[in-house]
C-alpha cells in the first residue's frame, strides 16, 4: 500500500505532530508499505518540521511541483516544475496593482517578497487571501486554494499529478489510500478510491469526496493494518 497524506491540518495539527501518528507511520512503513506526504509547502518549509520524526518514502511538495523520493537515507529530487522568472514577474506586477492582499514568492530554500537578485528556482507564488480571486494567467498558472492562502503553481501542477508521478516512479499497481482536510486536497481525494478525511473537518466540499472519516492518521493506519 501507499498512504498519501496531506501535512497541515492532517498530520501537523496545532503546531505539532502527535507521537501516536509518528509511531503509526513508522509501523506502517516497517510492515513494507510506503508513506508519502503531499503538501502545498515547499521542501525547505516542510523538512524542519518532520526531521527526526517522520521519514517519508516520498515528499510531494508545492502541490505536486517538487517531488523527492527516499534513496537509502537521503531524499533525492526527481521532479522540479519551476516557474520562469519572467512569468512570475508579470504575474506579480499584475496582481500588485489589482488586489490589496499580500503576495509572496517561494524559491527552493526561502520565502521572499521580490525578484531582485534572485539566484534560485522559483517553485511557487502565493496570494494571502480568504477570497476567491480570478486567475488572469490561466495559460501559465494554476490556483490551489486552502484556508487563508492561494498557492500559485506552474500550469498543470497539482497533488494528484504528483501522486501519479510517484505511482509511475515505483511502478506501483497496488492500493493507494489518501487522507486530507482542505480544498487543495480535493483533487487527490476524489481520484483515490479509498479516501479519508478527519472527524474535525466541517468543510462539506472535502467531506463529500471522501469515503470515510477518522479521528487521526494513526487511527487510519490502525484500521489499514487490521485489514479494515
Amino acid at each position: 500500500m501507499i498512504l498519501t497524506a496531506d501535512f497541515d491540518g492532517t498530520i501537523f495539527i496545532d503546531g505539532k505532530i502527535s507521537q501516536k501518528d509518528i509511531k503509526a507511520i513508522r509501523d506502517f512503513q516497517q510492515a513494507g508499505n510506503l508513506f508519502a506526504i503531499v503538501t502545498g509547502r515547499s521542501f525547505a518549509s516542510l523538512t524542519p518540521l518532520i526531521e527526526g520524526k517522520i521519514k517519508p518514502d516520498s515528499l510531494i511538495c508545492n502541490n505536486g511541483g517538487h517531488i523527492f523520493v527516499k534513496d537509502k537515507n537521503e531524499l533525492r529530487e526527481v521532479l522540479k516544475a519551476e516557474i520562469h522568472p519572467d512569468k512570475a514577474r508579470d504575474f506579480l506586477k499584475f496582481y500588485e496593482n489589482k488586489i490589496d492582499n499580500q503576495l509572496a514568492i517561494f524559491t527552493e530554500s526561502a520565502k521572499i517578497n521580490n525578484l531582485e537578485n534572485i539566484n534560485e528556482s522559483i517553485m511557487a507564488l502565493a496570494i494571502y487571501s480568504d477570497d476567491e480571486i480570478v486567475n488572469h494567467f490561466p495559460e501559465d498558472f494554476d490556483f490551489h486554494y486552502s484556508i487563508g492562502v492561494i498557492d500559485v503553481v506552474k500550469k498543470g501542477i497539482n497533488k494528484q499529478g504528483g501522486i501519479d508521478f510517484i505511482k509511475d516512479y515505483y511502478s506501483f499497481n497496488g492500493e493507494i489510500i489518501a487522507i486530507g482536510d482542505d480544498y487543495n486536497d480535493i483533487d487527490f481525494l476524489k481520484n483515490t478510491p479509498l479516501s479519508y478525511t478527519l472527524d474535525y473537518v466541517t468543510n462539506e466540499a472535502v467531506r463529500e469526496v471522501c469515503n470515510y472519516s477518522v479521528k487521526s492518521v494513526a487511527d487510519l493506519i490502525e484500521n489499514l493494518m487490521e485489514g479494515i
